[in-house]
């Protein structure tokens, strides 16, 4: 008898936990053009310049939406799409270079914190996806299982992501931080939990054996 309710309330307790091994939340990515990737202070502009390298950059936008060129002067950008701020640069250099060897990029400084092992400081333009940027600080620090990831804003609520969406979909601002969560204790050892479940059942067959051959 004791055999039996041991037996009984081991296999019990496995049974009951085995329900509870959950899965990373399914989070469908945000339509793309959610967002305008249009530029705002804090952004930064990269300025290459091939007929006049020692011109060239890294221009950060101010918070009055205006960038300082080289040669140029301020220029009002804030707002401006991607292409449309290139446009407005390389007319800015007519007359004075060749504008045609002027490229003109824009990224935003992102920080990503959390889970990861290199948390820091991202510059991302609009087409990079939330899992580059999880890769790029190193990769969550606890491997097995998906990692959540959340967007955390100064005064806003808190909101989950998927790691396939793009940055330019999400209305990512500079001052906002992409916090990656790290899966639950049972999703990064979902494979020993269940060979320990498998070992157990087997044990708990001997035992039912060894009871039968006993009382027979």
């Amino acid at each position: 008898m004791p055999v039996r309710w041991g037996a009984f309330l081991l296999l019990a307790s496995v049974v009951a936990c085995t329900p509870a091994v959950p899965r990373g939340a399914g989070i469908a990515p945000a339509p793309r053009g959610t967002y305008a990737w249009a530029v705002e202070p804090g952004d930064i502009v990269r300025l290459k310049n091939w007929s006049a390298p020692e011109q060239s950059g890294d221009l950060t936008v101010n918070e009055r939406g205006v960038v300082l060129v080289p040669t140029v002067g301020p220029l009002t950008v804030q707002g401006l799409a991607s292409d449309s701020l290139e446009r407005l640069i390389v007319r800015a250099f007519s007359g004075r270079i060749d504008a045609s060897r002027v490229d003109v990029q824009l990224f935003r400084p992102i920080t990503v914190a959390g889970g990861v092992k290199n948390p820091s400081v991202q510059l991302v333009d609009g087409s990079t996806s939330v899992l580059s940027l999880v890769a790029k600080a190193g990769g969550a620090i606890r491997v097995g299982g998906d990692s959540r990831v959340f967007i955390v804003r100064p005064s806003a609520p808190t909101r989950e992501v998927s790691v396939a969406d793009r940055v330019g979909d999400l209305g990512v601002r500079s001052s906002d931080q992409l916090y990656v969560q790290d899966p639950p204790f049972v999703v990064r050892n979902e494979m020993a939990i269940r060979s320990a479940y498998e070992l157990v059942q087997f044990a708990l067959g001997l035992l039912t054996i060894y009871y039968l051959i006993r009382h027979d």
